[in-house]
């Protein structure tokens, strides 16, 4: 008795021209025929952005950044289209995970000061980061990293005006690179700051998020009884007698109030009218100075988000999921000096911004409240606008704040 083999030669020839029928309908032909139309609203990349490109892939930063927003990624910006990647000539740099945001939109939304210093020391501006530091990178190296991160989505430095073809946010100048021993032709903002904010303010209501307002999360944890609000206490009330522990203006402040820090509640609103006693116009002047040293540091920690005003129209504010605070609105007039130093030391939860007692010392955070505080109840710069701002932010001594308080 014989068993007849299976013939397998047939089946497995179909199979074969199935799987290229396949390859070929899925694959080969997208590839020779998709021609995407060359994109009316974004041009070509400089030859800066070019290496800056080259320097992102050789990182590796497109393995935990994606180049690709998608239609629920409204926060992040427009969901990408195929023309967007029209001038990829050397390959995509989509990126498989996200365990940093999406780059797809990132252009215009930070200073180019903000990347390069994130570059450095991510934990600097976002402090918990697992960013890696890239600081061994050249200047020109961050710089051209800089310019083509600027250069992407719709509000970056490659967009273009649909309607004249002309660059909506940038223009073209040479500028010297010392490793090419020349000028070069690069792309650089037309808009100054705050020209810049001015655009973003008049978009920002477009936003489809509800701006987000802060809640009595705040006073209930500086004030309430809640376990974490117990703890959250004590390290605030040494923070603050650490900065100040050498300072007897204070403990004579104190002694004038024993309910309240003498120099916690100091106002820093603008008299209606400068006064005439030398004395009185001069505690005024120091209160401005002490409040300007404050601007400073919101300037170059700040501003992105919360804009040079405080108003919460920075460059960043509209394309974020939850807004800037606005310090203009009525609530923070009343806020105590140790509410806001919690704060700027804690951050916000669910946002993005940073717990910056990591990175900043007591007394810088100190006079960081005191410019909050003097937005906050003159609904603006006020009389700081016209007050320079020194070339350096100077670290400040600790006993600065509590003497300018304490002469009230």
């Amino acid at each position: 008795m014989t068993t007849q083999r299976t013939n397998y030669l047939y089946p497995a020839v179909g199979m074969g021209l199935i799987l290229s029928a396949i390859i070929f309908v899925v694959v080969l032909v997208p590839r020779w025929t998709f021609r995407p139309p060359q994109p009316k609203d974004y041009r070509d990349y400089t030859a800066q952005e070019q290496r800056g490109r080259t320097i992102y892939r050789r990182e590796g930063c497109w393995y935990c950044h994606s180049m690709a927003s998608r239609p629920q990624d409204w926060d992040h910006g427009p969901k990408s289209k195929a023309s967007d990647y029209f001038y990829d000539h050397d390959g995509h740099l989509l990126g498989s995970e996200r365990s940093g945001p999406d780059l797809a939109n990132i252009g215009g939304k930070f200073p180019d000061e903000y990347h390069k210093l994130h570059h450095n020391n991510p934990r600097y501006v976002k402090p918990g980061s697992i960013m890696p530091r890239y600081d061994y990178l050249t200047e020109q190296e961050l710089t051209d990293l800089t310019a083509f991160l600027q250069g992407n989505g719709p509000n970056g430095t490659r967009a273009l005006d649909v309607h004249t073809g002309e660059m909506k946010w940038a223009r073209f100048t040479k500028v010297y690179n010392p490793e090419l021993g020349k000028d070069e032709e690069v792309a650089v903002w037309k808009h100054g700051v705050e020209e810049r904010e001015a655009i973003v303010a008049a978009a920002y209501e477009s936003h489809p998020e509800t701006p987000f307002k802060y809640t009595a999360e705040i006073e209930e944890l500086l004030y309430g009884t809640t376990h974490e609000a117990q703890n959250a206490k004590p390290a605030l009330s040494q923070l603050i007698e650490k900065a100040f522990e050498n300072d007897k203006a204070l403990e004579k402040a104190r002694e004038e109030d024993a309910l309240v820090s003498g120099w916690n509640e100091i106002s820093f609103r603008e008299p209606e009218a400068m006064p005439t006693d030398t004395v009185e116009a001069g505690k005024v002047e120091k209160r401005r100075t002490v409040a300007n040293q404050g601007r400073g540091l919101f300037n170059n920690q700040c501003s992105a988000c919360h804009g040079l005003d405080g108003n919460g129209h920075g460059w960043a504010a509209p394309s974020m999921t939850r807004r800037p605070a606005n310090f203009w609105e009525d609530k923070f007039a009343n806020y105590k000096t140790d509410t806001w130093f919690w704060r700027i030391s804690r951050g916000v939860p669910a946002t993005q911004m940073p717990r910056w007692e990591f990175t900043l010392k007591p007394d810088q955070r100190l006079y960081l409240a005191a410019f909050l505080k003097y937005v906050a109840q003159n609904k603006g710069l006020g009389k700081l606008k016209g007050m320079p701002l020194p070339d350096q932010i100077p670290l400040p001594s600790a006993a600065a704040p509590a003497r300018a308080v304490a002469a009230k």
